[in-house]
């Protein structure tokens, strides 16, 4: 089959080299004059790792990942620690892959060196997917007025997708009522108080303050997600160190020298998707962010957006057998895990973001519970399909 994709990111990427390993040829559409090099960091748990390895993307990428020793969770007001949870050698045997965390900037760039090694794989920027032209092959619309032919079309396309419009037009992003600000500083800005080996999660009265080293250990990246509804769409929206501060008060000196770290912000608006069920139509079929975003308080939307790209390259195999049950069978082995992430992201906000007694009762039930039962909870993410 020649396989047309909208979308140049992780889903987009991944599922080029993962068709294309089936002895497709694919074309990828990407509407920015070149691959984004933009995004705040990513964890990428053993589940992403296994596919990452399997697409061939893991050698490429792994010298620029941070290979974190624990995850600290602290009180952003008092500066306590709640509880650790160890990501070594143990956490590796349990769950058969290790933890890592990365730029997204530097997974995108893995993925475009291994797509760029591949014959089969054309990837062609500058050019916006505006709509579909269903049929036998199926159109890709452009903005310039081009009509790009293929047997399927991927859409990887993001929450904002303009394909998902013809397959599930009333699926529409929810905005969650938190701004996101993600924030980059050199890593020797990190200040000395705090554990250079560690994934750091503060909790806060309505907040809550990630971050960990990236790119090989040289940069420092900040995320903090507030409730406080944003006024303006978009993803890269300038922000001052004096909106994170302002918005943060009353935080331990420790958190409060981090976030006054980073030179810029940018913010976003937080959003996610209703699960809805159908998938594909005509030919096209969703992925990714497109098909299941979710908050980013499990730290899986890349993780399933890798997953979507290895599932649907095994169901679509080498392209022998009809189409339509292949996507069905796609749709079906993962709608119900995407479905679980978006809810149990929410969940984590709700969590996350406690205020007086039940702030109090969350905090002292993470000092009495084992950081290894902690990890039980995630099981059902990290484990892999055989033991699921």
């Amino acid at each position: 089959m020649h396989i047309s994709i909208a979308g140049a990111g992780i889903a987009g990427l991944a599922s080029a080299i993962a068709v294309s390993q089936n002895g497709h040829s694919v074309t990828v559409f990407e509407q920015a004059a070149r691959l984004e090099t933009v995004g705040a960091g990513l964890q990428l748990g053993p589940n992403a790792i296994r596919v990452l390895e399997g697409l061939g993307v893991w050698n490429t990428l792994e010298a620029e990942c941070c290979s974190p020793a624990r995850i600290r969770i602290c009180d952003a007001i008092s500066g306590r620690q709640l509880s650790e949870l160890e990501l070594g050698d143990s956490f590796t045997r349990r769950f058969g892959s290790p933890y890592r965390v990365a730029h997204r900037a530097d997974l995108i760039e893995a993925l475009a060196q291994t797509a760029s090694r591949n014959t089969d794989i054309t990837i062609v920027n500058d050019r916006r997917i505006t709509g579909l032209q269903p049929g036998e092959p199926t159109g890709l619309k452009t903005l310039s007025g081009e009509i790009h032919l293929s047997d399927l079309v991927i859409a990887a396309d993001g929450i904002r997708s303009e394909l998902r419009t013809h397959i599930a037009p009333d699926s529409k992003p929810r905005l969650s009522g938190e701004t996101l600000y993600r924030g980059l500083a050199p890593a020797g800005d990190l200040p000395g108080a705090l554990d250079r080996d560690a994934v750091y999660l503060w909790l806060a009265p309505g907040a809550h303050v990630v971050h960990y080293l990236v790119s090989g250990g040289r940069q420092l990246n900040i995320v903090a997600s507030i409730e406080q509804p944003a006024n303006q769409t978009g993803w890269n929206n300038i922000a001052g160190r004096d909106d994170v501060l302002g918005a943060l008060p009353g935080v331990t000196s420790a958190l409060r020298d981090l976030l006054s770290t980073p030179a810029s912000w940018l913010a976003w608006a937080g959003a996610d998707l209703e699960p809805f069920t159908e998938w594909s139509r005509d030919n096209c079929v969703l992925v990714g962010d497109a098909a299941h975003a979710s908050l980013p308080y499990l730290a899986q939307g890349a993780a399933m957006a890798l997953e979507d790209a290895a599932c649907l390259a095994a169901c679509l195999g080498d392209g022998s057998g009809k189409l339509t049950p292949a996507l069905a069978r796609y749709e079906k082995l993962r709608q119900s895990r995407t479905a679980r992430i978006v809810e149990e992201s929410r969940r984590n906000a709700g969590i996350y973001h406690m205020r007086g007694p039940k702030a109090q009762a969350r905090n002292m039930a993470l000092r009495l519970l084992p950081g290894s039962l902690q990890l039980q909870r995630l099981a059902w993410i990290y484990s892999p399909p055989e033991d699921q």
